[in-house]
């Protein structure tokens, strides 16, 4: 009896402490809150620590060290954790039920983006024909992060990157820094017998030139880089299936991804061609060893930033039929306040998020991972300010991912879909 009663004991007494960890890009994990909860705080462009940052989960208060940790005693159960720090827009994570849980602030205001200036030619552009009456030219640009968002992905070019007839095609590109492939739309240009009248233009692309592989470190420049063709018997044409958008998102826009490493995309608009095909040509996956492709789809009421938009994310993709698929409507309902927000649960969302903004920038970033909350509040630690212009957006976010153990990084491919719905504050 006594061995039994010990046993018990230890059962009752049992709890789930964990070293601390950063989990890859931000998210949560390593069992439930049983006992303490650690958060790491991270820079959402660097990974790196944030230290001095000032976390509150029930209430209580403390700063995270130099490695960006902070512990919380005698908690269990999903936790709702606030941050807030200088300089980055603030977050609260409503619902996490991991003993690790890393959360990713995006720093505020005007930011300076790693970058360097690449330069060189179009191998091939002279002997590029096009018919009498058209005009040959080329687009050059740098291929992607996954990070959404990220500044680095649209850096402004000062229209370097683009060539237009002449016998030589010398690009200049402003490029991110990281492992990069350069790549060049080839585009004939049917100028419809007004050569001074671009309005009437329409253009194709025919064809496609890139260099692989560069390294390219912040602040050192290179030049010399020659853009290979890609041979017509490297290119196949992709076929778009937009789905069924939401009926209240009339404007429609996609995007052809090939997908050449675990974070580095080419993204190639059908908007390039004019008018907006439903299929375009692009190099065949094997140029590029195991890539695969992607197809974000955006429909949307209209350009600005207050208009309402679903957007499709299909990663992976191995054939040359891309389909949207299921779409997430806007949130309906949304209502919010310089204290609150509040929207009707969309549903196949795995999370919503409501974010304020002002004339700077975003301000503070609240993510529900309880798919049925469908209010939140403004903690008094990241409270907005009493006045001046204020916007905010409720999202619905669809992905494939169990909301206690996910990392950011790691599971992006399982991120398929977000809508959003703007909404001016009163």
């Amino acid at each position: 009896m006594r061995l039994f009663a010990a046993l018990a004991l230890v059962v009752v007494g049992c709890s789930n402490d964990v070293d601390p960890r950063v989990i890859a890009g931000g998210g949560v994990g390593d069992g439930e809150i049983d006992g303490e909860i650690n958060v790491a705080v991270i820079d959402n462009d660097t990974d790196a620590p944030i230290a001095g940052a000032t976390v509150d989960v029930k209430g209580n208060q403390k700063t995270t060290d130099a490695k960006g940790f902070v512990t919380f005693t005698d908690v269990e159960g999903a936790q709702n954790v606030t941050v807030k720090i200088t300089g980055y827009r603030s977050a609260v994570w409503m619902g996490v039920n991991g003993a690790n849980v890393t959360i990713p602030l995006t720093a505020n205001g005007t930011t300076s983006v790693p970058q360097a200036t690449l330069s060189g030619s179009l191998a091939g552009w002279d002997a590029i024909t096009v018919p009498a009456g058209h005009a040959k030219a080329a687009f050059v640009t740098y291929s992607q992060t996954d990070d959404l968002g990220n500044a680095a992905n649209s850096i402004p070019q000062n229209n370097g990157n683009v060539c237009i007839a002449g016998t030589t095609c010398n690009w200049t590109v402003i490029s991110r820094t990281g492992t990069v492939t350069l790549i060049a739309l080839i585009i004939d240009r049917d100028l419809n017998g007004t050569l001074t009248d671009p309005s009437d233009d329409t253009q194709k692309v025919i064809g496609y030139a890139y260099k692989p592989g560069l390294t390219v470190s912040a602040g050192v420049n290179q030049s010399g880089l020659v853009l290979d063709q890609i041979q017509a018997g490297d290119l196949d044409t992709v076929t778009v299936d937009k789905g069924t958008p939401p009926a209240s998102l009339t404007e429609f826009g996609a995007v052809v991804g090939i997908e050449i490493g675990k974070h580095e995309v080419i993204q190639l608009p059908l908007a390039v061609e004019t008018p907006t095909p439903t299929s375009i040509i692009v190099p065949k996956r094997t140029v590029f060893g195991s890539a695969t492709y992607r197809l974000t789809a955006i429909s949307q009421t209209t350009s600005g930033d207050m208009g309402a938009q679903s957007v499709v994310l299909r990663q992976g993709l191995t054939t040359t039929a891309l389909a949207a698929g299921t779409w997430l409507v806007p949130p309906a309902g949304v209502t919010a306040t310089r204290t609150n927000a509040a929207w009707e649960p969309v549903a196949g969302a795995k999370a919503h998020s409501a974010t304020w903004k002002d004339t700077t920038g975003d301000l503070l970033e609240i993510t529900a991972f309880n798919a049925q909350i469908k209010q939140v509040d403004v903690p008094t630690l990241v409270a907005l300010p009493s006045s001046g212009t204020l916007t905010a957006r409720v999202s619905a976010i669809g992905a494939d991912f169990d909301v206690n153990d996910f990392s950011l990084e790691d599971d992006s491919a399982l991120l398929w879909g977000i809508s959003a719905q703007p909404v001016n504050l009163p």
